[in-house]
């Protein structure tokens, strides 16, 4: 039984890190970013989305603890917020990128 528990644990723990590894890289890029280029808005853009982005990813692999003392539906409607915040926050990130892309080829 322990061995069980020990095994999900580690399972939940490698799966959030390699989930949020690429998340917490893109962070330090987007911060690097900001402290090269300024506080345009297209870096706090990706800096703002990656955080919920990460924060959401975070909040899934620990979340599904709650479904039994939540119940099924209370636990699905907090998940859909979850996932909303999720969606805002790769909205934000994307036209954060597009302006970067954008201001790029306007160099060339």
């Amino acid at each position: 039984m322990a061995e069980s528990n020990f095994s999900e644990i580690l399972l939940r723990i490698t799966g959030a890190l390699f989930y949020s590894v690429p998340i917490l890289i893109f962070i330090l890029i987007a911060i690097y970013y900001i402290t090269k280029a300024g506080m345009k808005t297209e870096g706090i853009l990706i800096l703002i989305g990656n955080i919920l982005i990460l924060l959401v990813s975070i909040s899934h692999h620990f979340l599904y603890t709650f479904i039994e003392s939540w119940g099924y539906e209370l636990y699905s409607y907090i998940s859909m917020g979850i996932n909303a915040i999720s969606f805002i926050g790769s909205i934000l990130f994307i036209i954060g990128f597009l302006m970067i892309i954008q201001q790029n080829i306007k160099k060339q």
